[in-house]
């Protein structure tokens, strides 16, 4: 008899990033070895790949013997997985080879590691008689294929893991490669490296698209003036760009750095940016910025490194006894990644770090006006933060220093004393005229303002989104012959980059916010208490583990507390002026985030609350009402028939 455990996470269709590795030489090994040596060695390697795995916020999903299938975005996603999946998967290589270096079985040191990475969409769901958690779709598929293509010690990204990483890793094109399962060849590519600098400030442009920075101005104006403000007072000042994704506070960032750096400025800039995966490492803010000031990379042996950086100290400090040199080196080592760290540094070692830090951006100087650009504050960790407050607050000593940093919303809210040490800049949503898209993209200058119209409203105000959908649209030739002029279907896909934030977005928020959230998804961009009402009381409710169930006489209170945090959270806004009842209206921050919500709903689920919405609306007054029903309904049976497999999935 067996035991069905209760399911631990919903099942979803999620965007998720899936990793196979495999032991090279382990077969032809074990065969030489007896069984429990094979097994303590299978033991002692899946010790170190999967804290590797767990490191980088994977999800074991199973061991295949030598093999192992892991994967990001299920059950939970977070903001960058696919970059997360393929650092792990450079790094798994090098956790086997060090097991090999430290064992005592003889023989190992022939046993490679072999790595395919892909994305995309997958069902994320529970299989067998003991009920395991897993992820399935063609998405897995080719993962466990490139894993095959891959050349031993080699990491091999599909394309849709290439278009979510950017530029953070060196990669080499492959040949094309026919590969079991598919009519077509596809087009792996080869992780050579962690990109050069990863903490530069980067953007990136839709391939090579030609991209202008529109409508920021009066920002761009703003952030010049308090750099002159700097060089007046010769005292440190910081600006904080704060924007939700996409609203162009990396390109203003860019931007605003090309222009202080132009003649006639005189200027220093040093630039970083902050990474999830890094939030708790101490000091990484400012280990990155200078690491990049001092041309360390992350493949750099530790004594190349150490060579680089103490040269650059023997250079600035020049004039300070050999002595001095070294005693700074060292005293920063573990702050550059060069040492052995604290997890959580004692006050005395951080206030040290902090003021040889800031002797070190002094001498950077050179008694010129010092700019730091900082992006993704939100991801900062404790130590970088303070000591950035450190450097605002000097007194006497203060450096003539302008910094300018970007983040996401949260990160005020959770860290809200920033108010008062910085000079706040938010940037708003832009209102997309015919006349601005031109100006953006050169490129779409010829084509009519209707359609550069449309296409300014579909991107509601956020460059990012703009941008997305003129290189869909370009790639795939949707305005008619070249013209310009958009056929009357015509859409864009959401770009898997976005899919992906947020998707984390929404796994974020709280089993009530986010299962009113679903709930609401099915209804549309707008959706009335009345519709999540009978939504709740008529099924199991999605988002919960395996479905959640409610009392009937408890849905109200449980949606009251979903929609309170939903609309907390800026994801969702009441219509002014009303009240809380069954005609109480909402809507969606973005059709970007409902199209999100709706996307990791089973179809099962979608049919069932599908037709609790039609049952709801049928039951209106106004006929705009029936109308809308009439809709939901004939959503139910469409859902309720791909849920069956009567047909091929969407």
């Amino acid at each position: 008899m067996s035991i069905e455990p209760s399911p631990r996470f919903p099942e979803e269709r999620r965007l998720a990033t899936v990793l196979f590795a495999d032991v090279q030489g382990f077969t032809s090994l074990a065969e030489k070895l007896d069984f429990e040596t094979v097994s303590d060695m299978l033991k002692g390697i899946w010790n170190r790949l999967d804290r590797v795995v767990e490191a980088h916020n994977g999800y074991i999903d199973k061991h295949l013997g030598d093999g192992l299938m892991a994967v990001w975005g299920a059950p939970f996603a977070g903001d960058n997985d696919a970059e997360q999946a393929v650092a792990a998967g450079l790094e798994l290589i090098r956790a086997l080879h060090d097991f090999c270096q430290t064992t005592s079985i003889s023989g190992v040191a022939e046993m490679k590691l072999r790595v395919g990475v892909n994305s995309g969409l997958v069902f994320a769901g529970y299989v067998g008689t003991r009920r395991e958690y897993t992820v399935l779709g063609d998405t897995v598929n080719l993962a466990a294929r490139l894993e095959q293509v891959a050349e031993p010690d080699s990491v091999v990204i599909g394309e849709n893991t290439l278009r979510l990483v950017g530029g953070s890793f060196r990669v080499r094109r492959l040949p094309p490669t026919l590969v079991k399962g598919k009519t077509e060849p596809v087009q792996p590519y080869a992780v050579e490296s962690a990109a050069l600098q990863i903490g530069r400030i980067r953007y990136q442009s839709a391939d090579s698209l030609q991209t202008c920075m529109v409508g920021r101005e009066a920002e761009m104006e703003r952030l010049c003036s308090l750099f002159d403000e700097v060089e007046r007072g010769r005292l440190p000042l910081m600006a904080l760009l704060d924007a939700e994704l996409g609203m162009g506070k990396s390109r203003l960032l860019l931007e605003l750095g090309n222009r202080l750096a132009a003649p006639p400025q005189n200027i220093t800039l040093l630039t970083a940016r902050a990474l999830a995966q890094t939030s708790r490492i101490p000091f990484y803010l400012w280990r990155a910025l200078l690491r990049n000031r001092f041309g360390l990379r992350d493949e750099d042996h530790r004594e190349v490194a150490l060579q680089k950086w103490q040269g650059g100290l023997d250079n600035l400090y020049r004039e300070e006894p050999v002595n001095t040199r070294t005693e700074v080196g060292n005293a920063l080592q573990a702050m550059m990644g060069l040492a052995e760290q604290e997890s959580s540094p004692s006050p005395e070692a951080s206030r040290r770090v902090n003021f040889l830090t800031a002797e070190v951006l002094r001498r950077l100087a050179d008694n010129r006006p010092l700019a730091i650009f900082l992006d993704d504050l939100q991801w900062a960790d404790r130590e970088s933060l303070n000591l950035l407050t450190y450097l605002l607050q000097a007194g006497d000593k203060a450096l003539p220093l302008f910094v300018v940093a970007a983040a996401r919303p949260e990160f005020l809210k959770s860290q809200p004393q920033w108010h008062n040490l910085a000079r706040v800049l938010h940037l708003e949503p832009l209102a997309f005229s015919a006349s601005l898209v031109a100006r953006a993209y050169p490129d779409l200058q010829p084509w009519p303002a209707a359609s550069l119209e449309e296409i300014g409203s579909r991107s509601e105000g956020n460059p990012y989104f703009l941008e997305e959908i003129v290189k869909s649209l370009l790639k795939s030739e949707t305005g008619a012959a070249g013209t310009g002029t958009l056929r009357p279907d015509w859409a864009v896909a959401i770009p898997e980059s976005l899919r992906a934030t947020l998707q984390a977005r929404l796994d974020s928020l709280s089993r009530e916010a986010r299962t009113v959230a679903l709930l609401a998804s099915v209804v549309g961009r707008v959706f009335w208490v009345g519709s999540l009402l009978a939504a709740a009381r008529s099924a199991p409710l999605p988002g919960g583990a395996g479905g959640l169930n409610i009392p009937p006489m408890v849905a109200e209170r449980f949606v009251q507390d979903g929609l309170r945090q939903l609309v907390r959270a800026e994801l969702a806004f009441p219509r002014a002026g009303s009240q809380f009842s069954e005609e109480q209206e909402y809507i969606f921050k973005s059709s970007y985030l409902r199209d999100v919500a709706y996307s990791l709903l089973p179809n099962r689920v979608r049919a069932q609350v599908h037709h609790a919405v039609a049952e709801w609306l049928s039951q209106r007054r106004d006929p705009a009402y029936l109308s809308m029903a009439r809709d939901h309904e004939e959503s139910a049976a469409q859902a309720a028939r791909l849920s069956t497999g009567s047909l091929p999935p969407l």
